[in-house]
């Protein structure tokens, strides 16, 4: 994917305390092998939008927004602190779903989600040279 100025992309993050994660953002300005974004969530110390240049390896399409019937292990993404968060689907109570963060502290592993910030996780496989 070329990912184009004005285009929505995910940044996966891969560093210490935040890997795993990955923040929605907006292509501004692009070179050949990097694009700056501009994240929606994520805000500089001035108050406006964090903005960024990413390596192309870093990035990916936003996902689908098909929800498909999850079983209990299965890989999931949290809304979470700004950001969406991978790890595996517990279970469901009514109408919120319950995940289980394997690197949290034990107060912090189970975390209680509505519908709308839980989605399966899928993996972008790239072939970026």
């Amino acid at each position: 994917m070329d990912f184009e100025i004005g285009e929505s992309v995910d940044v996966i993050v891969n560093e210490a305390g935040v890997e795993g994660s990955y923040f929605e953002g907006k292509v501004i300005d692009r070179s050949p092998s990097r694009r700056t974004i501009m994240y929606d969530t994520l805000i500089a110390d001035d108050g406006t939008p964090l903005e960024e240049v990413i390596s192309m390896r870093r990035l990916c399409p936003p996902p689908p927004s098909v929800f498909v019937g999850l079983t209990p292990g299965d890989m999931v993404d949290a809304w979470h602190n700004e950001g969406w968060w991978v790890d595996k689907y517990v279970c469901m109570d009514e109408e919120n779903y319950t995940v289980f963060f394997e690197n949290e502290t034990l107060e912090n592993q189970h975390v209680i989600y509505p519908r709308a910030k839980i989605c399966f996780h899928q993996e972008w496989k790239a072939l970026h040279t």
